[in-house]
């Protein structure tokens, strides 16, 4: 399954550079090991988002792969949220 996802441009390029290897989300899309996600680059940030900025997609995009996810609560992760390994495809 590929899932489309919202991503801050700081972390968007870390991804980008194999710096960030691994996505923190709520995990209400019930997200598998095996399925990808399509980051898309935004203008703002979710903070700025939440304050009234509007949605602007940089055009920046990248797909990467699932190859493990911890689900909360374990080590500190709320209930609800996971952490994704991921690597480009």
């Amino acid at each position: 399954m590929v899932h489309e996802l919202k991503t801050d441009s700081a972390v968007f390029q870390d991804v980008m550079n194999c710096v960030k290897k691994f996505e923190i989300r709520k995990n209400d899309r019930g997200f598998q090991v095996g399925d990808y996600l399509w980051l898309r680059e935004t203008a703002y940030t979710g903070a700025e988002m939440a304050q009234g900025e509007q949605l602007i997609y940089t055009g920046g995009d990248v797909v990467v792969k699932v190859y493990h996810i911890l689900n909360g609560p374990i080590y500190g992760l709320v209930d609800g949220w996971c952490i994704m390994s991921i690597g480009l495809c």
